[in-house]
């Protein structure tokens, strides 16, 4: 386990080993968008597990902006002493963990959340220029806010079809104007959301983004286009891309991926080469379908800098530990079934799969 266990700088901050915990969505806030015990409880379980680096679930930007009724948010002042008691939960308890809050807007159009739940609102189309203005705005604010708690980074949503997704994709962006149609145009609101954090937070204060490889559709941006992206957003100045992918059926895409990839267990190693070539200097994270020690030692000497770990987590928030710290090598116990990401469209966050529960729910029926 030796290069998991090497430690990486990521702008100014330096993470103690090569696992993040890659954003879960929790369904744990109140309905304000607060921080809740339930929440506090999760990440002291996260911080304790021996994870280099925590990156929280998706952290809505403005108050119509969630995409789920219990969504933490970062759109008021109001919201940061309940982001700071969870910055601290991650550093007291940590170890030397650090810990980034992930920006989030749902989608302007109708894709919706990608594991199933809402399908809904206006088109891109419909967005002007004043809220366009606005919506990058408002992921600046967020991040403010987040640095003003004591968080170490923030890290952008730019993936899955949600707002900044829907507006790189050919798929989901229908505009002709200066916000759509080629790649400088769909490049445009991105990168707008990146001007707008540095500007709030300072050069020196770590962005991360989770973008995808492709969209997996036949109208959607592929490998090319998102390698660009990267290659943008490194010299923009982001610390860490974290790479994944998919827009719409992401179980079922996931289940594809995962037979494909086959025993080196990484969905999107494929897609390493080329976002290196447009990002050479740039930290890449891959996330999805890495299980045991052994793919994940053959994930970073294939290049990857970071490995990130969701669904593992949920059932095992101490995996890091013990496939670090102790004999036991054993491959994660995740066995991807997904109940997990179906459940948080309308409750919080569980691995169901190995929920005690569940074995008394079964007897009394």
């Amino acid at each position: 386990m030796g290069m998991l266990k090497q430690p990486l700088a990521l702008g100014g901050m330096e993470v103690k080993n090569r696992l993040l915990r890659s954003a879960t969505m929790e369904s744990m806030a109140d309905l304000d968008g607060g921080v809740t015990d339930a929440l506090l409880e999760t990440y002291l379980d996260l911080a304790r597990g021996g994870v280099g680096l925590i990156i929280s679930g998706a952290c809505a930007v403005a108050e119509d902006g969630r995409a789920w009724p219990n969504q933490m948010g970062a759109w008021d002042d109001d919201h940061v002493a309940g982001l700071a008691r969870l910055a601290a939960m991650v550093h007291v308890h940590g170890q030397g963990c650090k810990g980034a809050v992930q920006l989030h807007h749902k989608p302007a159009g109708a894709t919706g959340y990608s594991y199933g739940g809402i399908v809904e609102e206006k088109s891109l189309a419909d967005l002007g220029e004043d809220d366009i203005a606005r919506l990058a705005g408002a992921y600046g604010q967020a991040a403010a806010r987040v640095k003003q708690a004591g968080w170490d980074a923030v890290a952008v949503h730019g993936g899955h079809g949600y707002l900044v997704s829907e507006f790189f994709s050919p798929a989901t962006n229908p505009r002709d104007d200066q916000w759509g149609g080629g790649i400088e145009g769909r490049l445009r609101f991105p990168l707008a959301v990146q001007g707008a954090i540095t500007e709030a937070v300072g050069p020196d204060f770590p962005v991360l983004w989770k973008i995808n490889t492709s969209d997996f559709l036949e109208d959607g941006a592929g490998l090319e286009d998102y390698a660009a992206l990267a290659g943008r957003l490194a010299g923009a100045g982001v610390s860490l891309i974290e790479m994944s992918g998919g827009i719409k059926d992401q179980i079922r895409l996931r289940a594809k991926l995962r037979r494909e990839a086959g025993e080196a267990e990484a969905y999107f190693l494929p897609a390493l080469e080329a976002f290196r070539a447009q990002a050479p200097d740039t930290p890449l994270a891959l996330t999805g379908g890495l299980r045991s020690p052994a793919a994940m030692e053959a994930a970073l000497a294939a290049g990857a800098d970071m490995l990130g770990l969701s669904r593992p987590l949920i059932s095992e928030p101490d995996l890091s530990h013990r496939l670090l710290a102790t004999q036991d090598k054993r491959p994660a116990r995740c066995t991807s079934c997904n109940k997990c990401l179906l459940h948080i469209a309308s409750q919080p966050l569980k691995c169901v799969e190995f929920d005690p529960l569940q074995e008394v729910i079964k007897a009394l029926n």
